[in-house]
């Protein structure tokens, strides 16, 4: 199950109609590593609800399989009354359902936590929304009929390769309890943002588990197995469960799920230079389990979380969708030169805030803390701020 035993469907060679795989050009992505790739978005670039598919963040964790179409089958197998397969075709006559989705990887924003956390060095744009189009989960499920005792669903993708510490080939897969499985929302996604899924994206089928951090969203899905116990594959166990200072890690095994809330400044960029007087700074909120009803920004300096200091409450815009980012902008205004640091943090409707530092775990997964950029403030050429002060007598 988790990638030790056989597979129904073989590795075989891509269908030529797809195209091959290869890095993005350097104008959409920015390569995090090369092989497997991993690449993702500058956050200047998240400037639409809807992330264009050649800017979408891209997460391997092996090479990307190549799936021959006409061999392709989905075996649907585990606890349940009728065990099946399905061919791409078949997948394509079902009825389908169209869910509009944030995608966040659970390493994102990796390089700001500290003391450096183990993985691959994402900084915050491991993320995306797009459209999804497929065929929900909850109807390949009641066809096969769940069997009394059935926990969890493992989804099972075709990529195979090499872990550190683990001996032989192993394939990627993840398990979602058996509710969320069921959640009409969670998807076997076809289509992505109006076309056919890419082969970076999961080509032919991949899973979409909105809500929940990326890594159980397994591309290029070749098997869904029900069980009747907790999932013990190498990514639940492993890479995908947190881990803080003191604790064993044969022992610690809290996985990680659902999206934390979380906000993004989207412009203006790190380092900025910015003119005195007003700006609009812009950006995105999200989270898995709840509404984002505020966006607040401040640039004065936080320390803990002393009252005392102004939030500056954003506009949230439209549209809006269950499980998709929101947009909000917000006008700053700076009097005078200088360093400045902009911060944001987003609420839900639980009131659950963002903290100011999220709580420190090894593999760096589920960071959530307030993002703050630096910024330079300058007066304008010729302004009287920009000339030299005049002497003065005495």
């Amino acid at each position: 199950m988790s990638g030790e035993r056989a597979r129904a469907n073989p590795i075989v060679v891509e269908s030529p109609a797809k195209g091959t795989v290869g890095p993005p050009s350097s104008d959409e992505l920015e390569v995090v590593v090369r092989e497997p790739l991993c690449a993702e978005v500058p956050l200047t670039a998240l400037n639409s609800w809807i992330t264009p598919t050649p800017r979408f963040f891209v997460r391997s964790h092996f090479p990307a399989p190549h799936v021959d179409l006409p061999s392709y089958r989905l075996a649907v197998d585990g606890e349940v009354d009728r065990a099946f397969t399905l061919s791409y075709p078949e997948l394509r006559k079902l009825p389908d359902r169209t869910v509009v989705a944030t995608m966040e990887c659970a390493g994102n924003s990796r390089t700001r936590v500290y003391p450096p956390a183990e993985g691959v060095p994402w900084k915050h744009g491991a993320l995306g929304t797009a459209r999804w189009r497929g065929v929900p989960l909850a109807d390949l499920l009641a066809r096969a009929g769940l069997r009394r005792g059935a926990t969890e669903v493992v989804l099972e993708g075709a990529d195979r390769g090499r872990e550190r510490g683990v001996a032989g080939e192993i394939g990627y897969a993840m398990s979602v309890p058996v509710d969320k499985a069921m959640d009409p929302d969670t998807l076997l996604a076809l289509e992505m943002n109006g076309a056919d899924l890419e082969p970076r994206h999961g080509f032919p089928v991949r899973a979409v588990v909105p809500g929940w951090y990326g890594m159980a969203s397994v591309k290029w899905l070749t098997r869904i197995s029900v069980i009747d116990h907790p999932f013990q594959g190498y990514y639940r166990t492993r890479p995908y469960v947190f881990i803080h200072e003191g604790d064993d890690p044969e022992s610690s095994k809290k996985p990680v799920t659902t999206l934390q809330v979380k906000s993004l400044i989207t412009w203006p960029s790190e380092d900025a230079v910015l003119s005195t007087g007003s700006h609009v700074v812009r950006g995105v909120a999200w989270g898995g389990s709840g509404t984002i009803t505020r966006v607040e920004v401040t640039t004065l300096p936080v320390d803990g979380w002393e009252p005392s200091v102004p939030w500056a409450q954003a506009t949230l815009l439209e549209p809006r969708a269950r499980h998709a980012w929101v947009r909000w902008e917000c006008p700053l205004r700076f009097d005078a030169p200088g360093y400045h640091v902009i911060r944001v943090r987003a609420v839900d409707d639980a009131g659950t805030t963002q903290p100011l530092y999220a709580p420190w775990n090894f593999r760096g997964v589920a960071t959530n803390s307030i993002h703050a950029i630096p910024v330079i403030v300058r007066a304008p050429e010729g302004s009287p701020a920009d000339r030299p002060a005049e002497p003065r007598d005495g």
